[in-house]
């Protein structure tokens, strides 16, 4: 990589700010070679006004569109502080040659343990429980037998990536049946147990847990559809912690309320960190947990993709050398 003596570096997304201060504390080296863009909001509008002669992008949930970067006349490098980039347009990118890396390992331990945190609240009735103790009401004849372990039961994994591969190793610890569909798996020989290779349909069929953790791509959006979610066992739970717009979230919905399946945990909604309309049904029943998209964000993992990963490879290539992980 051509080696430059000055770079300008657009941090796209308020809740990276903190990196200007850890990069003075961990490569105070480098810090006068480098001058730092802030943002208010990081708004379509706004970055397109900030975007212009700036040479590096640093981000996390905000959008990089195609109008974003028809203005970045002079960007070569975007370093997205997360596991998940389809919030940029690759494409965009790469017709403007601009190398776009992700935070490489990012989310993989807080994703997997909160998905884990999902089927156990779901299957055991935590959230239920614990509102109606607080009101003073006492649930325990419901429960009886209506709770269920997570030993012995199939969990099937769509997307057999980092996070997909440490789920499967937390559902191998709690004694779990394991299979995954994965069309770009070649073999789980990383895998210190066995885990079975099925079609989707199958995996559909025959799991007790439906674990959503693949990409977003064109291919798999809406993935799990209507047709999809009717192949499920009426004892089988859907859990997404990947991206909202993989199920078709209406369809689910319908599922949920008409008792096809047993229940769902679900942390995302729609398309890149969106919350789910107002009006979303999904608010509304009693046989789903939500969370508001928290899975990858404990202040470990957050310390460890910022920090260290993502801002380790950004001075990487202030020094001149290539970035790692790059996705496009």
């Amino acid at each position: 990589m051509k080696k430059r003596e000055h770079f300008k570096i657009l941090i796209t997304d308020p809740i990276l700010n903190e990196m200007v201060n850890q990069a003075k504390k961990n490569f105070p080296e480098y810090v006068p070679k480098i001058d730092w863009v802030l943002v208010e909001k990081g708004t379509e509008e706004e970055l397109m006004n900030r975007v212009a002669g700036v040479d590096i992008l640093a981000g996390a949930r905000n959008r990089i569109n195609r109008k974003i970067l028809d203005k970045a006349d002079k960007a070569f490098f975007i370093q997205q502080c997360s596991a998940g980039y389809d919030n940029i347009d690759l494409k965009a990118a790469r017709e403007k040659g601009i190398d776009v890396s992700n935070a490489g390992g990012a989310g993989v331990i807080p994703v997997a343990e909160h998905t884990l945190m999902l089927m156990l609240a779901i299957s055991k009735n935590l959230v239920k429980s614990d509102r109606t103790m607080k009101a003073g009401e006492w649930i325990f004849g419901e429960c009886v037998a209506k709770v269920y372990e997570l030993r012995d039961k199939t969990l099937g994994i769509v997307g057999l990536g980092k996070i997909g591969a440490q789920v499967a190793r937390l559902g191998h610890a709690f004694g779990m049946k394991l299979q995954y569909f994965d069309p770009y798996r070649k073999d789980t020989s990383d895998l210190e147990f066995p885990i079975k290779k099925v079609s989707l349909e199958e995996l559909l069929k025959t799991s007790d847990f439906v674990n959503i953790h693949a990409l977003l791509t064109e291919q798999t959006r809406r993935l799990i559809g209507r047709r999809e979610l009717e192949l499920m066992k009426p004892t089988a739970y859907l859990i997404n912690t990947s991206r909202g717009a993989i199920v078709d979230e209406e369809a689910l919905a319908d599922i949920l309320e008409q008792k096809k399946i047993r229940g769902a945990g679900i942390d995302v909604y729609g398309e890149h960190g969106d919350p789910p309309p107002k009006m979303s049904r999904l608010l509304k029943l009693d046989n789903v947990v939500l969370t508001p998209h928290i899975g990858g964000v404990t202040a470990e993992d957050l310390y460890r993709n910022f920090y260290v990963t993502s801002l380790g490879n950004i001075i990487a290539v202030v020094k001149g050398e290539k970035p790692k992980y790059v996705v496009n």
